[in-house]
């Protein structure tokens, strides 16, 4: 199974308004690029998105629901938003599988040391941002879940960056540590959200 950490607009995502370097690849070389669904093979001609010929229309037509979706977020995320109209090409890394879930595990068995503030609040240690599927260009303290506009686990971008940096990970999850940590410097170069992608 693949694993791609995508840098787009959330729009984007939704609507399919992008095309892949797998698609560019068999394009490359002559042949069209398809995928095997439960109405069979479909078949992508050179140069249609992923979401199919009217996916630019879909996503110019989801704006406005999507701007109230994310006005809706944490008042910490909803006043840091990005462009969603942004035209900058997607960017895409792909990542190790099993190298990805052995970080993601050893992730999920270490706790963030909570602040002082919630230490005096008794509450327990965080989860770590790394865990999540999608990572905004955001500063914000506490994972939470998206349901709308997708459901997702969500995490800060700067959070996943620095337990990336300072946390200690086994040689298994070193090639994850690394796709997952550039991809995370591109995204926040971009100032666009990351996707994880399967």
């Amino acid at each position: 199974m693949a694993i791609d950490f995508m840098i787009m607009p959330l729009s984007r995502y939704i609507s399919g308004d992008f095309i892949t370097p797998t698609m560019r690849l068999a394009w490359d070389q002559g042949v069209p690029y398809s995928i095997f669904g439960p109405d069979g093979r479909k078949d992508y001609p050179a140069g249609e998105p992923f979401g199919g010929a009217s996916a630019p229309q879909r996503r110019a037509a989801i704006q406005t629901i999507l701007q109230e979706d994310l006005r809706a977020l944490p008042p910490n995320v909803a006043c840091q938003l990005w462009d969603e109209q942004s035209n900058v090409e997607p960017r895409f890394h792909r990542v190790d599988p099993t190298s990805y879930q052995a970080l993601v595990e050893q992730a999920a068995s270490k706790k963030v040391r909570p602040s002082l503030f919630g230490f005096l609040k008794r509450q327990r240690p965080a989860t770590p941002h790394v865990t999540a599927t999608l990572f905004l260009p955001c500063e914000f303290d506490e994972i939470f879940a998206m349901s709308s506009p997708f459901d997702r686990i969500t995490g800060s971008m700067q959070r996943s960056l620095q337990e990336l940096s300072s946390n200690t990970w086994g040689a298994d999850a070193q090639n994850a540590r690394e796709t997952f940590s550039e991809a995370l410097r591109d995204a926040m170069e971009a100032r666009l959200p990351m996707i994880v992608d399967w």
